[in-house]
């Protein structure tokens, strides 16, 4: 089980164990044994469920901080919070407010997993904490939206006659974080995310529909995760670009393309024409040219005269680097 969920189940264990004894002994007293637990992380277990239930448009989010309170920063935050005390920190009153006037969300309660987290939080101090050793928000098991979800969405559905900008099919636009956000992802509940619900069908309600392929396991399992971890607006680059001796069609190369663009350009759907399904179709794509340039990196260095690929999103410096030099080193079967 991942670190963080078997935290989230030991919160919610040790919350219920003591409700009983918190409900008939003082309303002002938060459970004990708050110091026997791990250290509640602020970037990566607080903030994300503050952002995603409470900073959207129009409530809390920079920009809009409904009644003076912003959620988007942890000063902010704090305003409405006194450390070491729950029950007297303004952020925890609203949010047990359940079914009351000041309730926070106004339209659903956060879980009580999700209340036990912050009121540990606020018990341990509130204190800004980072628990993922300073590698810019992404830990080892960490699904990325830039980096992993992104690319799957728009090489698989936000495509030309399906829901790009243009086509917009039945309404839904899926080429960007807030398109996508709208348009059918619930945090924390991937079973109440209409976009996780189209993509596990196996009937006619499928997406993408036949005779597209569908998503793969991996694909599947990734979009659960990063909703179940809260669907955040994530990018997490990879601070090492091992581009140093031959590059690798099949390591380096090749899961950039599948991850990025064979969702068009496929041997089902070969959008324009072409196919990056295999190491001939690609090998093609490297060794053509057109102005002395390869198509391949004309197109995801979205050069003047190239249709820029991916369409909605650019490659990484590192993802193109390493393509460049594959082919500068000979378009190698390796």
């Amino acid at each position: 089980m991942h670190p963080i969920h078997l935290k989230n189940v030991l919160l919610s264990l040790i919350f219920l164990t003591f409700f009983l004894f918190v409900s008939l002994s003082s309303c002002t007293h938060d459970p004990t044994g708050i110091g026997e637990l791990d250290t509640v992380c602020f970037e990566t277990e607080v903030l994300p469920v503050l952002q995603t239930s409470c900073g959207m448009t129009g409530c809390h989010g920079n920009g809009s901080a409904e009644e003076g309170f912003d959620v988007s920063t942890y000063q902010s935050i704090m305003q409405a919070v006194n450390p070491g005390d729950p029950r007297g920190s303004e952020l925890y009153k609203v949010l047990t407010d359940i079914n009351g006037e000041h309730m926070m969300p106004p339209d659903r309660p956060l879980t009580l997993e999700q209340r036990t987290i912050i009121q540990v939080w606020i018990a341990q101090g509130a204190l800004e904490t980072n628990c993922n050793g300073g590698n810019g928000g992404g830990g080892n098991d960490e699904i990325c939206f830039v980096q992993d979800i992104l690319p799957m969405m728009v090489s698989t559905c936000g495509t030309t006659g399906c829901h790009d900008a243009i086509t917009h099919e039945d309404g839904y636009v899926l080429t960007s974080y807030s398109s996508i956000m709208q348009d059918g992802i619930k945090p924390f509940d991937p079973n109440d995310s209409e976009i996780y619900k189209v993509v596990t069908e196996t009937g006619d309600d499928r997406m993408p529909p036949s005779p597209r392929p569908p998503l793969t396991s991996a694909q599947i399992a990734a979009l659960r995760q990063w909703i179940v971890d809260g669907a955040q607006n994530s990018d997490c680059p990879d601070n090492e670009c091992d581009t140093t001796g031959t590059i690798s069609f099949s390591s380096q190369v090749n899961p950039v393309l599948l991850g990025n663009c064979t969702g068009c350009h496929n041997s089902t759907l070969a959008s324009g024409g072409v196919d990056l399904g295999g190491y001939a179709l690609v090998a093609l794509q490297a060794q053509t040219l057109r102005n002395g340039t390869p198509v391949l990196t004309g197109v995801i260095n979205r050069t003047s005269g190239f249709q820029p690929m991916p369409p909605s999103f650019n490659l990484d410096a590192c993802s193109i680097r390493k393509i460049e030099l594959w082919i500068e080193q000979g378009v190698a079967n390796n």
